[in-house]
């Protein structure tokens, strides 16, 4: 697993900026309530490190932030 996650790896997955950031504090919230991890992070992991790792390993993307939108209404 790669320690760094940089900012081109994650525009690679979500090329909008606005819709990473977006997506990626929604998942981090989610994962602060408790949410369980979809991806394997390093126990040291901070939540936003971890919701990257998620993105990166295309777990998480644009689509999925709006199909749980619509859920919740």
């Amino acid at each position: 697993m790669k320690k760094r996650i940089t900012y081109d790896e994650l525009l690679d997955k979500i090329p909008n900026k606005y819709e990473l950031t977006i997506t990626a504090g929604k998942r981090a919230r989610e994962l602060g309530r408790g949410e369980p991890v979809l991806t394997t992070c390093l126990k040291k992991d901070t939540i936003v490190t971890r919701t990257f790792r998620e993105i990166i390993d295309g777990k998480i993307g644009c689509g999925e932030r709006l199909e749980l939108e619509n859920e919740q209404e």
